[in-house]
């Protein structure tokens, strides 16, 4: 596991690159001000856990990627944790499923950053460890990014089973 990072409103960047025509960085506060939605939805851990009901609120993943403008040859979006060194990928068409957010409030509340605040990834039909703690950049790739846990033995499909 890594340490707990560290943010304060004052420096927390969020950035989307990579094979997009309007990359763009934003503040703590500009982030804030971008149109969220609110979702209930659960949330599995590999090892066996749940958490039933959760309520979140924040960016639908397909909104961000469509202001940045996905190129054509974008083929993977893989997400980056403030921690500098957890990553993940989603293939173009996981993420844009209409339940993948990019969750700045959890049941009404700021995400604690123990749970991977201010900002976490949720992506409700995989286990957990696709949703990114603490993150702040999204990159936009035209191959498979082997992530943090599937480097480790985790199943890259991670769909939570029935």
């Amino acid at each position: 596991m890594t340490p707990l990072p560290h943010f304060d409103s004052d420096s927390w960047r969020f950035t989307i690159d990579g094979l997009v025509d309007k990359p763009a960085t934003w503040t703590w506060e500009q982030f804030l001000a971008i149109k969220r939605k609110v979702q209930v939805s659960d949330f599995h851990c590999v090892t066996g856990w749940s958490v039933y009901g959760n309520t979140w609120e924040g960016i639908p993943l397909a909104q961000l990627l469509d202001a940045a403008g996905v190129r054509t040859n974008a083929q993977f979006v893989k997400f980056y944790s403030g921690d500098g060194v957890y990553t993940d990928a989603l293939s173009l068409e996981q993420a844009r499923m209409k339940d993948v957010l990019v969750a700045v409030l959890h049941d009404g509340k700021p995400i604690h950053r123990d749970y991977g605040g201010p900002v976490r990834l949720i992506v409700p039909g995989m286990y957990a460890y696709k949703s990114v703690k603490w993150l702040d950049r999204i990159e936009l790739i035209d191959r498979p990014h082997i992530g943090y846990w599937e480097e480790r033995g985790y199943d890259n499909d991670a769909w939570v089973k029935a």
